[in-house]
């Protein structure tokens, strides 16, 4: 079931954002301000989701998990709402875009619960021993749901464009209620019984947002980062490469970078159900392997001449964004204890936004002056990362 939970929320991000270029086009949004959208909600997405980590820890992990889920279903409806004004004409300009940044902030300070609340879940229900296998199979269900979400996206977006929206709203709001009526409180928090110390809304943002300056956590969270932002500016420029370099519709391009975002959900699932349960390696260790995949995949980006070669491409990057993923929660994971759990996988769970919050403007606002700008960007960064992972500390707790 929380795995499900995981699935459902991944399919609602991935989708969002293998429609969001043609919907932007559609309601006649330039292409740097659908970038400040993903932004702004990814902004306030890396402030919430250490804080609700945190308030795991006081909560208890189901009713956060609820939590997110309920405001991913109504911050999805919001959204597409939205949308659906800008695209008839009702809402424009100003007003549209100030709209959709409402709607998509308020959906991300409370979808932010839902991360770290299954993380810390399944913290807690693992040994140390098989720890990355566990992050492994959360990675694995988030992958399960982008697999599922652009395929649905790309299928009904060409009956309308904001359907797909719809119907992810509807899918969590489900989940949520599923989650609520049948999902045991985690074995951690049922044994450790009350916190000892009271919930203070003032103490948690404090420890939240210092949390980011953990000195036992820094290399892993600049790691972190670094794989969402290359992630983040491939993906939010993919919908404009279909339609400029090959010459597509905004339909067809949602259909395209549906098909491409699909594939890598694939080999990232691929990485998570299968390579890393298989291969059972120290977390530092697969980071070695997945940073320079994911530069391999942006440099055949580049040139690539076609929707194949641009699929392969993609492919790459999510093996490479497959098997990091669980390698930067289990590292980050152990090297803490039991009762900072939640903290952690909140502070974890905010690397996808970090990079997201940069990565939309940095990747469309360099189309717009030179279309290969972005993935160049991410390759002269990329080289040191490489480096880099090669000398993480393994300092744990």
């Amino acid at each position: 079931m929380l795995l499900a939970a995981v699935a459902a929320t991944g399919m609602g991000q991935t989708l969002v954002f293998a429609i969001l270029p043609s919907l932007g086009r559609a309601a006649g949004i330039a292409d740097v301000k659908v970038g400040l959208i993903i932004s702004c909600s990814s902004l306030m997405f890396a402030l919430a989701s250490p804080v609700w980590g945190r308030a795991s820890e006081y909560l208890g992990r189901k009713p956060v998990l609820v939590i997110g889920l309920t405001g991913y279903a109504i911050g999805t409806a919001l959204f597409a709402t939205a949308f659906w004004f800008g695209i008839r004409g009702v809402l424009t300009g100003a007003l549209l875009v100030t709209a959709l940044i409402a709607s998509r902030v308020l959906q991300a300070s409370i979808m932010a619960a839902t991360p770290p609340a299954a993380a810390a879940y399944m913290a807690d229900t693992s040994e140390a021993s098989s720890r990355t296998k566990a992050m492994g199979r959360i990675g694995a269900a988030h992958n399960l749901g982008t697999v599922i979400g652009p395929a649905v996206g790309g299928l009904i977006a060409g009956v309308s464009l904001v359907a797909p929206l719809y119907l992810v709203a509807i899918v969590t709001a489900m989940m949520a209620l599923w989650v609520m009526r049948a999902l045991p409180e985690s074995p951690y928090i049922i044994a450790r019984g009350p916190n000892s110390t009271p919930f203070s809304l003032g103490d948690t943002l404090r420890t939240s947002f210092t949390a980011y300056t953990d000195r036992r956590l820094t290399d892993i969270l600049l790691v972190g980062l670094m794989m969402f932002l290359a992630f983040a500016i491939v993906q939010q420029t993919l919908g404009f490469m279909f339609q400029d370099r090959l010459g597509m519709s905004p339909q067809q391009a949602a259909g395209g970078v549906g098909i491409a975002m699909m594939c890598a959900a694939l080999a990232s699932l691929l990485a998570q159900a299968v390579i890393v349960q298989r291969l059972g390696w120290a977390p530092e260790a697969i980071l070695r392997l997945a940073v320079p995949l994911m530069g391999a995949g942006v440099l055949v980006l580049i040139w690539a001449p076609g929707q194949l070669m641009v699929t392969v491409s993609v492919i790459l990057l999510g093996l490479g964004l497959g098997l990091g993923m669980p390698g930067v929660s289990s590292a980050a994971s152990l090297r803490v204890g039991p009762d900072e759990q939640g903290a952690v996988a909140g502070l974890m769970s905010a690397c996808p936004a970090l990079g997201f919050i940069f990565g939309p403007v940095i990747g469309t606002g360099l189309y717009q002056i030179q279309p290969l700008w972005p993935y160049w960007l991410v390759v002269v960064l990329f080289l040191p990362l490489s480096i880099a992972v090669w000398r993480l500390g393994r300092a744990r707790a």
